[in-house]
């Protein structure tokens, strides 16, 4: 553009006023920009306000900071060195470091939660944690399945509730995750560092299947030489259970978990009932 009006600094292609912005009806020859080998940068014409001195980018009163109808036209200067970005060296106050380092730490703190290596207090997750190099297994024991162990199991708990006009119980998809992880986590803790979860880390994992008290029933038994089958070992640590003593369950409790799990020769037993 080579002209551009007087009054609001409008460029235009020819000097055919009037300027189709403004209405004024005197145009002038546009700033050139200054020649590579002279001082850096160009001008540009600004309007300021005559009481506040806020600079406006067109002749557009009231200032629209104070108020004043009156703007002055004037030509600035631009340095083109100020319009050079800064780098990320230039980023990294110690504020940023220090929020970088935080929401490293919280992250790390996250991730061991989410996997179980430590509980955070009021942490609900919609999926149970699995527990990572637990000793023994949690699928076989002699070659018996220890799945047809856990539903044998509790086919005799419940007989033996039934005989004492005891709930009828059944067996919950959340409750078994829960237990297998308390009882990985059991197991664990006997040659790790590892601890078993607190009481709030089990109900907030429960997710509201429990709106009562929550009974847990460990167990541990000495593994057999030799397995008839998954009926008799589950009846041999149902036995076992309720020869340490009466199994007290909570008031009105409907549902059930279990897991067992072998490792070095015991098999580790974790009850949930609610």
């Amino acid at each position: 553009m080579e002209w551009r009006c007087e009054w609001c600094g409008k460029p235009h292609e020819e000097d055919d006023p009037p300027c189709d912005a403004c209405g004024h009806g005197t145009f002038e020859k546009a700033v050139v920009q200054q020649p590579a080998d002279g001082p850096a940068g160009g001008t540009t014409t600004v309007w300021v306000c005559t009481e506040c001195g806020r600079e406006h980018p067109k002749h557009a009163p009231p200032c629209s900071r104070c108020g004043n109808a009156e703007l002055e036209r004037r030509e600035v200067g631009v340095d083109d060195s100020e319009l050079v970005a800064p780098g990320y060296r230039d980023l990294l106050t110690p504020r940023y470091v220090l929020g970088f380092a935080l929401a490293a730490v919280l992250g790390v703190v996250l991730l061991l939660g989410v996997t179980g290596v430590v509980d955070l207090p009021g942490m609900a997750d919609s999926d149970v944690p699995t527990v990572e190099d637990v000793p023994g297994s949690a699928d076989s024991y002699e070659g018996v399945s220890l799945d047809a162990v856990e539903t044998a199991y509790l086919a005799e708990v419940q007989a033996q509730l039934d005989r004492t006009d005891g709930p009828a119980l059944e067996r919950d998809e959340r409750l078994d995750a829960v237990a297998t992880f308390y009882n990985q986590r059991w197991v664990t803790s006997r040659s790790d560092d590892a601890t078993v979860p607190s009481d709030e880390r089990v109900v907030s994992l429960l997710e509201g299947r429990c709106d009562g008290q929550i009974v847990r029933i460990p167990g541990t038994l000495a593994a057999p030489t030799s397995v008839d089958s998954a009926e008799s070992l589950g009846r041999d640590l149902a036995d076992a259970q309720f020869a340490r003593g009466e199994v007290e369950l909570p008031p009105g409790a409907t549902v059930t978990g279990v897991d067992v799990h072998a490792a070095d020769g015991r098999l580790f037993v974790t009850q949930f009932v609610c």
